[in-house]
Order: C-alpha cells, then sequence, then structure tokens
C-alpha cells in the first residue's frame, strides 16, 4: 500500500488471499506504540494481551496503550 501498488484494504485482501476484514484488523497493529511492540516481541513479560484486544489497544494514543498492556 505504502509503494501505491495497491490502493485499498480490499485490493490487499484479495491480493494475500484473506478476508478484508482480517487484513483491515491486522493492520491496526501497525498503529502500536514501540514500547508495547518492544514488550510483546523481546519476551521480557508475559502478556495476557490477545491478538484482538492489541487491534482495539491500536487506537489509543500510545502513553495509553503502554498503560493498558501493562494492566493487562
Amino acid at each position: 500500500m505504502e509503494a501505491g501498488e495497491i490502493a485499498t484494504i480490499q485490493e490487499l485482501a484479495e491480493a494475500v488471499g484473506l478476508a478484508e476484514r482480517h487484513v483491515s484488523r491486522q493492520l491496526r497493529l501497525a498503529y502500536l506504540a514501540p514500547e508495547v511492540l518492544k514488550r510483546l516481541t523481546c519476551g521480557c513479560e508475559a502478556s495476557a494481551v490477545s491478538l484482538y484486544d492489541l487491534c482495539f489497544l491500536a487506537g489509543d494514543a500510545w502513553g495509553e496503550q503502554v498503560r493498558r498492556a501493562s494492566e493487562e
């Protein structure tokens, strides 16, 4: 999408063979705070946050994401 080769989420979903709704939900993860991603990927601490929860968390401001991800 960034390169301009794919203009819509629907086109992206078709290109990768996934449902548009699934692709839309996964794209939200691009808006997670770097600190949240670091905690999840470095394995430094266990997290009970589900992928489903992270998709909704991504809509919050980064500071709020970090706070909420730490609570769960």
